[in-house]
C-alpha cells in the first residue's frame, strides 16, 4: 500500500485529477505535509532568514517515504535498475518499515519542536520589546518631571532676581556704602 501526496496549483477537480494520474503514472508518491506546516511562524528579524528558509525546507522533506527509490537514468538500463530496485524494496519492506517510521516520526517531532522555539523566540522578542518600550515611556515620564522641576526653579529664580533688581533699583544713590572714601 503507497500513499500519494500530490500538489496542485488550483482547486479544480479535473486539474486534481491529472495532477493524482500523473503522479500515479510515474510513480512519484509526492512529500507529506508536515503538521502544522500550514501557518509557519515567521522569522523574527530579516537576519534570521537562514533559519526560516532551513526550517521550510525541514518541513517540507521531514517524513521518509519507505517505497522510495533512488531514479535512475542510464540510457537502456534504467527501467531495469529502477524495476529491480522497486522489487527489493516491496521484498525488504516487512524488514525496513519499522526504522523508517521511527526515523519519520522523530524527524515529525524535531520539525514541531523547531517550530515551537522558533515561535517562542519570537513572543519572546515582541515580549522583550514591549518591555523596553514601557520603561522608555517610564524613563521619558521621569524626564519631563525632572524638566518640569528645573523650569519651576528657574522662574522662581528669575523672580528672585527681579526682585533683587527692583530692590536695588529702590535704593538711591547715596545709600550705596563706599569703602573708605568719604
Amino acid at each position: 500500500m503507497a500513499i500519494y501526496w500530490v500538489n496542485a496549483d488550483s482547486d479544480d477537480a479535473l486539474t486534481l485529477m491529472a495532477a493524482v494520474e500523473r503522479a500515479l503514472e510515474t510513480g512519484d508518491t509526492g512529500t507529506p505535509p508536515a503538521p502544522g506546516a500550514s501557518s509557519p511562524a515567521a522569522p523574527a528579524s530579516p537576519a534570521d532568514a537562514y533559519l526560516h528558509e532551513n526550517l521550510a525546507v525541514a518541513r517540507a522533506i521531514w517524513s521518509v517515504d519507505p517505497h522510495r527509490i533512488v531514479q535512475s537514468n542510464r540510457p537502456g538500463l534504467a527501467a531495469a535498475i529502477n524495476t529491480f530496485q522497486r522489487l527489493v524494496r516491496r521484498a525488504t519492506w516487512w524488514y525496513t518499515l519499522p526504522q523508517w517510521l521511527q526515523i519519520s516520526e522523530f524527524h515529525g517531532a524535531v520539525v514541531r519542536a523547531l517550530d515551537a522555539l522558533t515561535e517562542k523566540e519570537r513572543r519572546l522578542d515582541m515580549r522583550l520589546r514591549d518591555i523596553e518600550q514601557m520603561r522608555l515611556q517610564a524613563h521619558l515620564f521621569a524626564l519631563q518631571q525632572q524638566i518640569a522641576v528645573l523650569r519651576a526653579e528657574r522662574a522662581e529664580l528669575e523672580r528672585r532676581i527681579a526682585a533683587l533688581e527692583a530692590q536695588q533699583a529702590d535704593r538711591s544713590p547715596g545709600d550705596i556704602i563706599t569703602d573708605g572714601v568719604s
